[in-house]
């Protein structure tokens, strides 16, 4: 059978007036059934029951036959492709046989697009199609049809993993994956038994999805390794005696008890690469990249609302949309890369490589400078993504222009509230670095009190602090200033990786900033009193 349809498939392919790449790519992705994989946008309109000529507007379709649960009896198959500038968007139909009528039972769809002419990722995905028909196809009810999204890693091949420099709290394989907000079974098969169940805070990685005609309920198909930490604590799980054990099966969505997030690899270079555009197109032009300042420390908080990038004016800058001050306004926050356009109306007008512009902002030299060490692309970059609680460090390589993973962690990022905020979202210049990381408390009568503000003292003190935005930091485990012990053990430590809840810094567990300090200095020999000032420009990319 499998012979037999590869010389079908070769003679309609020959038949097809497409481009040499599409040809090639379709054939890959069709080959015998081994060599798909895809991209599924959204689920297709085919008729319930199969006929020879079922196909779904605006998509080529193919129909072979496949006997997937080796049962001697061969399901119906129905690909349905398209492709957009080179990427192929591809839909699964599998008809089952019911009562001697072969019925839509299964509909699979990819959660990428893969590149046409990337063979080995396409028959990768095919390759799951099969391997979780035996999961995604257990307690089916007769005339039932479910609709299945396969999740694939969230990478590319312009990022190399080889070889990373810290990862002693990174996650092993782990770009998709569900965060546990509440205590959740896991079971055997849809409608099945328990097999474990999940606590808050844990992570399991996320392998396919699936909704049915006869339970609106989303199901998620994961894999689970319980260890001593939830977030990838090394001295946790050092000193626990949980004993690793790993569980693959279904979680049910009941709307409340759990959340998508990933390590969005592919997403994350896209804005690095557009940071890099935006320096090269200034100096092609002749314009000089330059940061905002507006940072004053220990400043009194004054209230103001979001943008539409989620910024609130707390240091930082206004911009307007036009010179005279009308229309929407955005908050850009200090240390932002900029580059300026020229004068307008007396108003500075600006462009950005993460708000985009034109935007116009005062003519006042005290809030803004140039940056004298951008003098091409930036070869380093820290990418935070609140939404998921992942941060990520790159490093490019200059002669090949592709980018190298250096270390990825859990973190945890700021919260709105009374005195405190949301890190800022932006694209902005690292300012320095040092060994610690003193944070303020209101001051209380016997208190030592902050000179100028008479309201507050030190609270206590976390190891390192990288300066990314204001008063926005990198920095370890906040601890009081009497506290001795191991920080990592603490019940501070034990939320990285779940919700926001910082002031507005980033904090991460202490040997992972170590790191990134040193990694960020690079041995540079600029100092500011306790502040070491990197050489090489680096730029914290907030999602």
């Amino acid at each position: 059978m499998k012979n037999n349809f590869k010389k079908v498939l070769k003679k309609k392919i020959k038949k097809k007036n497409r481009s040499k790449k599409i040809k090639i790519g379709i054939f890959a992705l069709l080959n015998t059934f081994f060599g798909m994989t895809s991209i599924a946008s959204q689920n297709i309109n085919l008729p319930k029951e199969f006929t020879q000529d079922a196909a779904a507007s605006g998509y080529e379709n193919e129909t072979f036959n496949y006997d997937f649960n080796n049962d001697g009896t061969d399901e119906k198959v129905v690909v349905s492709y398209k492709d957009e500038n080179n990427f192929l968007d591809a839909v699964v139909s599998i008809y089952t046989n019911q009562n001697g009528k072969d019925l839509l039972t299964y509909q699979i769809t990819f959660d990428k697009a893969i590149n046409i002419l990337n063979l080995d990722e396409m028959s990768k995905m095919l390759d799951k199609v099969k391997e979780y028909y035996g999961e995604y196809s257990k307690n089916i009810a007769p005339n039932e049809t479910r609709y299945i999204m396969i999740y694939d890693d969230n990478r590319n091949s312009e990022i190399s993993f080889d070889k990373l420099k810290f990862d002693k709290h990174s996650p092993k394989d782990l770009d998709n994956f569900l965060f546990i907000k509440s205590s959740s079974n896991m079971l055997d098969a849809p409608n099945g038994n328990k097999i474990t169940t999940l606590s808050y805070s844990e992570k399991p990685k996320l392998l396919f999805e699936m909704t049915s005609t006869a339970n609106p309920q989303k199901l998620y198909y994961t894999e689970f390794t319980k260890k001593g930490s939830t977030n990838v604590n090394h001295i946790k799980e050092s000193k626990s005696k949980v004993k690793p054990e790993t569980f693959k099966g279904f979680i049910v969505d009941t709307g409340n008890n759990v959340i998508k997030r990933g390590f969005y690899w592919d997403k994350v270079l896209t804005k690095i690469e557009n940071v890099n555009k935006f320096i090269q197109d200034a100096i092609d032009s002749g314009e000089n990249i330059n940061i905002i300042t507006e940072y004053a420390p220990l400043t009194h908080d004054v209230p103001s609302k979001k943008d539409k990038f989620g910024n609130k004016n707390n240091q930082s800058i206004v911009a307007y949309t036009s010179p005279d001050k009308k229309g929407e306004i955005i908050n850009i926050p200090d240390q932002s890369l900029f580059r300026i356009l020229g004068e307008e109306k007396g108003m500075i007008k600006i462009q950005t490589p993460f708000y985009g512009g034109p935007y116009y902002i005062p003519k006042n030299e005290n809030n803004y400078k140039k940056v004298e060490n951008i003098n091409g692309a930036v070869n380093k970059f820290i990418a935070i993504d609140p939404s998921s609680q992942a941060e990520m460090l790159f490093e490019r390589d200059p002669q090949t222009n592709k980018f190298k993973v250096v270390s990825y962690s859990f973190v945890t990022t700021g919260k709105d509230g009374s005195g405190s905020y949301e890190t800022p979202h932006g694209a902005f210049l690292i300012a320095f670095t040092r060994g610690y990381m003193p944070f303020t408390r209101k001051a209380r009568p016997g208190d030592t009190p902050l000179s100028g503000r008479p309201d507050l003292t030190i609270g206590g003190v976390a190891k390192f602090a990288v300066r990314f935005s204001g008063g926005g930091y990198l920095h370890g485990i906040p601890v009081n200033t009497h506290f001795k012990g191991e920080t990592a053990l603490t019940e501070t430590a034990a939320k990285i990786g779940t919700y926001k809840e910082s002031h507005k810094c980033v904090r991460h567990f202490d040997d992972q900033v170590g790191f990134i300090v040193d990694w960020v200095n690079a041995g540079s020999k600029i100092k500011d009193g306790d502040n070491t000032i990197p050489e090489e420009p680096v730029v914290a990319i907030v999602l």
